[in-house]
């Protein structure tokens, strides 16, 4: 009796150490467990991004990336991304697909979102078009063609100064003869603007001179 009771007693040692060494493999290794339905999504370029990564749809982890692979649509090469998804996690037909980064150099990760009132849930097993990352190497030829359309425009830029300094100097007597003139038509104007306001009697006569 003792020799079975010893026996149970190990074999509940051994039960319960399995289960939880079983525990610790889906805790550490990310397994998931619960209830949930596979979704697709179609790249052309996905950036590093790895099986394992988070699923998020707006903004809150719904699942994970099972399986990334390449796939053949007609004679073009594309990324086939396998998303696992949360039972509850719903996601409708025009949702955005988006591949983000946690930073500027972290972690990638799937980004839904969107997706209007009114428009049907995807069913599982669908395959869903997403938006290409940006590629760092486009990011890069992008800063170096604004750098020389600036480039170009300052050189236009002091191009135009230089002519118009160039004008200002050809005409520079024009100029001050012109201002001149101005400032003393302007001081004329006051003279006679002062001598009327003292003596509006000249007014009457002027107009009698023009009548005769």
């Amino acid at each position: 009796m003792a020799k079975l009771n010893n026996e149970i007693k190990t074999g509940v040692v051994v039960v319960v150490a399995a289960l939880f060494l079983l525990f610790m493999v889906y805790k550490v290794g990310g397994i998931r467990v619960e209830k949930g339905y596979e979704l697709s999504c179609l790249f052309n370029y996905v950036g590093g991004l790895e099986e394992k990564s988070p699923v998020k749809l707006a903004g809150v982890n719904v699942g994970e990336v099972k399986k990334v692979s390449h796939t053949y649509v007609g004679d073009e090469t594309k990324v086939l991304v396998t998303l696992s998804m949360d039972e509850q996690a719903k996601i409708r037909e025009d949702s955005k697909i988006d591949i983000s980064t946690t930073g500027l150099i972290g972690e990638k990760y799937v980004e839904i979102s969107g997706g209007s009132k009114g428009i049907p849930f995807v069913k599982p097993g669908t395959t869903l078009i997403g938006k290409d990352p940006f590629k760092m190497e486009d990011l890069v030829e992008m800063g170096e063609e604004l750098a020389a359309r600036l480039d170009e425009s300052m050189q236009d830029l002091q191009k135009l100064m230089k002519d118009a300094d160039g004008v200002i100097v050809d005409n520079r007597e024009d100029i001050r003869t012109t201002i001149a003139n101005l400032k003393d038509s302007s001081e004329n104007f006051k003279e006679f603007s002062d001598d009327i306001r003292r003596h509006p009697w000249k007014l009457l006569i002027k107009g009698r001179e023009k009548k005769k």
